[in-house]
C-alpha cells in the first residue's frame, strides 16, 4: 500500500467543525482499499494535515471529497521518520 498526505486549508475551522466533520464520516475505512491513518488539525491557521494508506491517490482523493475539505495539495510518502526509525514506504 501507499502512504499519502494531503494538506487542506480550511479557514474558520473550529474544534466543533473538526470534531463534527469526523465524526459524521467515521469511515476511518471508506473501503477495503483506503484507510485514514491520522488528520492533524492546527485549527487557529485553519489547516489541516490528513494521512492516509491506499492503493491509489484516487482512493484518497475519494475520501477528500467525501469529508468535504478541499486538498491544496496531495503527496504521496516516500520516507518516514518516527521516533528515530526511519522506513520506505
Amino acid at each position: 500500500m501507499a502512504r499519502f498526505i494531503a494538506i487542506h486549508n480550511v479557514p474558520g475551522i473550529t474544534e466543533a467543525d473538526f470534531r463534527d466533520k469526523l465524526n459524521a464520516v467515521r469511515k476511518w475505512r471508506p473501503d477495503r482499499r483506503t484507510t485514514i491513518i491520522k488528520v492533524y488539525g492546527d485549527i487557529e491557521h485553519g489547516r489541516l494535515v490528513s494521512e492516509c494508506e491506499a492503493e491509489e491517490q484516487a482512493h484518497f482523493e475519494d475520501w477528500i471529497r467525501m469529508v468535504g475539505w478541499p486538498a491544496e495539495s496531495v503527496h504521496r510518502v516516500n520516507l518516514i521518520c518516527q521516533v528515530g526509525n526511519i522506513w520506505e514506504v
